[in-house]
């Protein structure tokens, strides 16, 4: 097998996982679907990414890389840019709901650097509150937890999003209304007092 060929193989193997795993949670996936999705022999699979659980780590590591792209520096912009990413990839929102089905309080697969990236998250906030823009009074952990469950569950629970805010919570303008909102809401409540 050519490298060119073998890069292509390991692609479409990430891009059938990715697929299956969205669609069915870790517990669900199955490998052998995995492989024909992927029009690939199963033992390259195992030979390229290991087992499942490994896969899986691959597949949240190439993701969230697109995730790490924000600038969360800027807060309270920053949670508008994490609305934006949400909704430009709805298949976030379903993989952590599925991964917090699948593992529940167990560790994650690749917990110890996502421990890292949110902690740095944590960093910017508190270098923001040393630098009097953000209320130093709140809890840098807590505020992050507040943000990130502002912006998910707009789309992890679409149905009362509909039923609160009235019609497609997927559509252009309530997409523009929600972002909107999330950016003041961070705004007064990251303000010092």
């Amino acid at each position: 097998m050519t490298p060119a060929t073998a890069t292509a193989t390991k692609d479409r193997i990430l891009q059938a996982a990715f697929a299956e795993f969205s669609e069915r949670g870790f517990a669900g996936a199955r490998v052998d679907e995995i492989a024909n999705r992927a029009g690939a022999n199963k033992a390259l699979l195992y030979q390229y990414y290991g087992d499942k659980e490994a896969l899986f780590k691959h597949v949240l590591e190439c993701k969230m890389g697109e995730l790490a792209r924000i600038d969360a520096s800027q807060f309270p912009d920053a949670i508008g840019e994490f609305f934006d990413f949400h909704a430009a990839n709805p298949w976030f929102t379903r993989l952590m709901l599925w991964e917090a089905l699948d593992f529940g309080m167990n560790p994650v697969p690749n917990e110890p650097e996502r421990k890292k990236h949110w902690a740095s998250h944590v960093g910017e906030i508190e270098n923001l509150q040393r630098a009097g823009e953000i209320d130093p009074d709140l809890d840098p952990r807590q505020v992050l937890v507040t943000l990130v469950g502002m912006v998910w569950v707009w789309f992890a629970v679409p149905q009362v999003a509909r039923m609160l805010a009235g019609g497609n919570p997927h559509s252009p303008e309530a997409l523009r209304k929600r972002r909107a909102h999330l950016v003041e809401v961070a705004r007064r409540m990251l303000e010092v007092r």
